[in-house]
């Protein structure tokens, strides 16, 4: 799903930032799209680095000229953030809808008397 767009027509400290981002949320969004397990914590690392680049990207330049030179990766940032949305909502959900099967489940066992602390503390 990485899309290449071509570089601004000239160098930017924006660019590359904004493609590592792009490029980090379009791979989480596959992995996620996938139902692949992963370990989150790696994604929202490197997403939070790819942001602390960017805003020192920001810094450093006339921003309202490098957005203006950067716009369709702006565009293509603002789909890959709204995928990537969407997908955690859904994930989101899913694991709400399975604790809540889970505690169900354990507290169908406990009221039938199948894990009760007399039968715990007797030995069975």
């Amino acid at each position: 799903m990485n899309m290449v767009l071509p570089p601004p027509s000239s160098p930017s400290g924006l660019t590359p930032a904004l493609m590592k981002l792009i490029d980090v949320l379009e791979e989480e969004n596959a992995v996620l799209s996938q139902h692949r397990l992963f370990f989150h914590g790696s994604f929202t690392d490197r997403k939070n680095q790819a942001l602390r680049e960017l805003m020192a990207a920001q810094k450093s330049e006339a921003l309202s000229l490098a957005a203006q030179k950067a716009r369709p990766l702006l565009r293509h940032l603002e789909r890959a953030l709204h995928d990537n949305a969407r997908l955690l909502k859904l994930h989101i959900t899913a694991v709400g809808e399975i604790s809540d099967i889970i505690i169900g489940s354990l507290r169908a066992a406990e009221s039938d008397g199948t894990y009760s602390r007399s039968e715990l503390s007797r030995g069975c």
